[in-house]
């Protein structure tokens, strides 16, 4: 088992200024609780309520709790050697609870075994 954690090139993608992402997400924003994946997104401008909509989709799908969603996401990071995915969603995964011989089931070079059948 290998958690997909060596990166094989680096990304960098620089925010856009603090007034450019207020022009886009509007009044709301607040530089000091925005997440850096929602001031990234902002430099999308008008593909932005597109890529929000779809973020949304994914974490606030009703019927799918936070374990069953970290567990998708961990498996999906696995399956396609994403590092930062990994990374990010480790940490989430154990926030909402799975723990961490769920978290390193996901990272199985074969099936996952040994956890809730509900995760698998």
């Amino acid at each position: 088992m290998d958690y997909p954690d060596s990166y094989t090139s680096e990304v960098t993608v620089p925010f856009p200024a603090d007034e450019a992402i207020r022009a886009v997400i509007g009044d709301s924003y607040d530089p000091a609780s925005a997440l850096n994946v929602e001031k990234m997104l902002a430099g999308t401008e008008d593909m932005f309520p597109a890529l929000m909509g779809m973020v949304k989709a994914i974490f606030g799908t009703a019927g799918i709790d936070g374990k069953h969603r970290e567990m998708i996401i961990l498996r999906a990071a696995k399956v396609l050697n994403s590092p930062y995915e990994w990374q990010a969603n480790a940490q989430m995964a154990s926030n909402a609870g799975l723990t961490d011989k769920d978290i390193a089931a996901a990272a199985s070079d074969g099936p996952v075994v040994g956890i809730d059948r509900e995760y698998v």
